[in-house]
């Protein structure tokens, strides 16, 4: 598979532009009236990948809000914009799969893809890094979570701005994003060239560029969203293991979920493990599956069930109430259904890309989209339709 590096602040910018005067920035602007469209659900198919598939209405579940939901996304509704795919499994059972997408759009040219069924799934890359670690820390590859992340990189000594208090940074804080680097990427737009991430990925040495960031407070003080650590994880599974990440990928994750079909784009000639991967909606929830089965997709243990429930406890609060979290490169949060509170843990990308997992009701739910330009993400709430739609549908189900 041909991988192409990627130099991501000037062709997102390009590519933007050709795609904003290709289509005319979206569809809110278009006066032709066309027809609505109709939608009726039916039963994912059985593609031998491994997937028990479910028909909604032999489960005794009423597809009709279902059904309303996808007819909203395929009519370009507000509240509805800029989803590209649903995928539900409930019970261990693929029970509904759209591909919603009709075309490819410029987040394909990162990796070349042509394949409209792949999708890049930007930082839901990270729990699948995650995930990765947790392995080789089951094959003795990395002793543990406690190991300082510096001692990975003595090769790359002297650095700028050290410490004593960098040398203390541990892969826990790594994968807790609680590294004490000065780091912000989300109060400058990820498509412009001054967002840390786009420095980091122009730089010459990219993971010197991250080792050597000041640092702004202690380790495990302080929560820093960064996909450079999520980057930086990826080159200590490298150099621990011996193998590419997309090798290792392959070898001890995607192939033991039946997973033939995904691609990437590379930087530092690498898999970039904080947001590289594109991967079908379908695979993307077998990942999902594997969480929410404790490590194990038809009956094969894949990851120590330690390492799940370690990954997807809520280790960092980030509100008050303590329902909004996260754990090691997952996102804990709550929602609602009526008087009913439901717990969920979910990898989620930039553009509307998600994992979703509800273990009390046994549900797996993955998107993908493309709301990736200022204003866009108020095209949809996947909140509300979370909910409203999705979750009513399923809550009395089990």
């Amino acid at each position: 598979m041909k991988k192409t590096s990627v130099i991501v602040n000037w062709v997102l910018c390009v590519c933007v532009a050709v795609w904003l005067s290709g289509c005319g920035g979206g569809s809110s602007g278009d006066q032709t009236q066309t027809p609505p469209v109709e939608y009726k659900y039916s039963p994912p198919l059985d593609i031998g990948d491994g997937w028990q598939v479910g028909d909604l209405d032999q489960l005794n579940i009423d597809p009709t809000a279902l059904e309303i939901l996808i007819k909203n996304i395929q009519n370009k509704f507000p509240g509805y914009l800029y989803i590209d795919s649903l995928v539900i499994a409930h019970n261990g059972q693929l029970v509904l799969e759209e591909q919603l997408r009709t075309s490819l759009d410029f987040a394909d040219g990162w990796a070349s893809n042509q394949d409209i069924d792949l999708h890049v799934i930007n930082s839901v890359t990270k729990s699948y890094t995650s995930a990765l670690i947790g392995i080789a820390i089951d094959q003795n590859l990395i002793t543990g979570v406690d190991v300082p992340v510096h001692d990975f990189f003595q090769h790359k000594q002297p650095l700028a701005n050290w410490s004593e208090s960098k040398a203390s940074i541990t892969l826990e804080h790594w994968l807790n994003m609680q590294s004490g680097y000065n780091w912000d990427e989300w109060n400058v737009s990820y498509l412009d060239s001054t967002n840390l991430n786009s420095q980091m990925n122009n730089a010459l040495d990219p993971i010197r560029f991250l080792l050597e960031r000041p640092m702004a407070t202690e380790p495990g003080t302080t929560f820093a969203y960064s996909t450079g650590i999520s980057f930086g994880i990826g080159r200590i599974l490298q150099l621990a293991s011996g193998m590419s990440v997309a090798d290792f990928l392959r070898e001890h994750l995607l192939i033991p979920l039946n997973i033939t079909k995904f691609d990437y784009w590379s930087l530092d000639n690498q898999l970039h493990t904080g947001s590289a991967l594109y991967l079908t909606t379908r695979d993307m929830a077998k990942f999902g599956q594997l969480f929410l089965d404790g490590g194990v997709w038809n009956g094969a243990r894949i990851i120590s069930e330690d390492w799940v429930a370690r990954s997807t406890t809520q280790r960092v609060n980030l509100n008050e109430s303590g329902s909004f979290g996260y754990g090691y490169q997952w996102w804990m949060n709550e929602y609602h259904v009526g008087q009913q509170t439901f717990k969920s843990y979910s990898a989620n990308g930039y553009g509307g890309q998600y994992i979703f997992v509800f273990p009390e009701i046994e549900l797996v739910i993955a998107m993908t989209g493309s709301a990736y330009l200022d204003g866009q993400t108020s095209g949809r709430d996947i909140r509300a339709i979370l909910q409203q739609t999705i979750l009513p549908s399923f809550v009395n189900a089990n």
